[in-house]
């Protein structure tokens, strides 16, 4: 059972970073609410299934994963203290290994669909959101809040809660502990080679 709920936890968590923004398939004239952009996202995601190739569809995947979720400060809020050390070249580089790293657990784990997702509500103020959805797969469910925010005309995933932990602050704690263990440059290499091992 608890490495069911591990299964259900990861594949939550995949699925939100899969996030795809109204530029990723198809633009609209006017900003969708944070909870109509998601439920787009998910009719988006399952349209793919089986309706192309692999690769293309491997390719449409990465599309959403850059385009529907803001990297830039998931990785700001992700190495903590750390970020404030580094320049904005080294801050540029981390954010793009952050991303590949994401990207290719996505390809992974969106292979396991859940069963239904159920959208249970907004909190928006002003330019920051909070959606609550409910993710059920094999029976169990799986709460995953989407903390977004509007840019630019596009509502954009920065954080995922699930269960009650937060994805951003799970990084941090893993992030300092191999900073401390060892070095930011050996943290950069250990996401690499996740990175490689996946492909």
């Amino acid at each position: 059972m608890r490495s069911l709920r591990r299964e259900i936890r990861g594949m939550a968590c995949i699925a939100a970073w899969a996030a795809v923004s109204l530029l990723a398939f198809g633009s609209y004239a006017q900003v969708s609410s944070p909870i109509e952009t998601l439920k787009r996202r998910d009719a988006a995601l399952r349209a793919l299934g089986g309706s192309t190739t692999e690769a293309v569809r491997d390719s449409l995947v990465r599309q959403a994963v850059v385009s529907g979720f803001d990297f830039e400060r998931h990785s700001r809020i992700s190495l903590g203290r750390y970020w404030r050390e580094r320049t904005d070249a080294e801050r540029d580089e981390f954010v793009s290994v952050l991303r590949q790293w994401t990207e290719n657990r996505a390809l992974d784990k969106l292979r396991k669909r859940s069963d239904e997702t159920t959208y249970d509500g907004e909190e928006t103020r002003g330019s920051r959101s909070l959606v609550r959805t409910t993710v059920w797969y094999r029976g169990t469910k799986t709460l995953v809040d989407y903390k977004m925010e509007l840019k630019q005309g596009d509502w954009l995933i920065y954080d995922m809660v699930i269960d009650g932990a937060s994805v951003a602050l799970a990084n941090r704690d893993a992030f300092y502990k191999k900073i401390r263990q060892s070095s930011y440059a050996e943290l950069l290499s250990t996401l690499r080679a996740k990175t490689l091992e996946t492909e």
